[in-house]
């Protein structure tokens, strides 16, 4: 619906519908709301509302085009909190790596962040580091995700050096396994193991 509402140009309209439907299965969302009813509501609810909560996450592709359209309007917040959901819950997806760098690259320029500058683009190198470096152990072949993540590695300085990797950005990419078979969530798993990997 969200989606629907910006395509017929009504923003505002999409942005009200996206942030409430995010707000009703994003687990931070849930447990700020839960901590505000905690006093009125009985201890023996607690696991039922959680199963609730739980079936009505969306499926995974479904939240990284909710990501999408969270960083379309702006929502960084709502938005790191999806992708990086997305990342505990499987961490060999190269387009999740790549949104959360881009996402970071984004907020350098906007006025009122909670980040300075320094460690918002260290942020942004890590994550696109990561999501090229995967990229090539997967043999994507989304050549314009690629080509935008070398593009933004190289206005943010180059990719970083394992010793410089953070703990905030998740596991080195080097304490992940060889035997990925995913590129994006969507994509065929069946995708031959000597496909030769994109030179750029």
């Amino acid at each position: 619906m969200a989606s629907y509402l910006f395509s017929i140009e009504k923003p505002e309209e999409g942005r009200d519908y996206l942030i409430k439907s995010v707000s009703s299965w994003l687990p931070s969302r849930q447990k700020e709301e839960e901590s505000l009813a905690s006093s009125e509501q009985p201890d023996d609810d607690d696991e039922e509302e959680e199963e609730r909560v739980q079936s009505n996450i969306p499926p995974y592709e479904s939240r990284i085009t909710t990501a999408k359209l969270l960083i379309e309007v702006e929502e960084f917040e709502m938005a790191t909190d999806v992708l990086e959901g997305l990342l505990e819950e499987d961490d060999e997806v190269v387009q999740v790596w790549y949104l959360l760098g881009w996402l970071y690259y984004l907020q350098l320029d906007k006025p009122g962040s909670t980040e300075d500058s320094e460690s918002l683009k260290k942020s942004s190198r890590i994550y696109l580091t990561k999501a090229k470096k995967l990229y090539t152990k997967l043999h994507c072949e989304d050549a314009p995700m690629l080509e935008h993540t070398e593009q933004l590695l190289q206005e943010l300085g180059g990719e970083l050096v394992a010793e410089d990797d953070g703990d905030e950005a998740g596991p080195s990419i080097d304490d992940i396994g060889d035997d990925f078979i995913q590129c994006s969530e969507d994509e065929d798993n069946d995708e031959d193991d000597d496909d030769e990997s994109m030179e750029h």
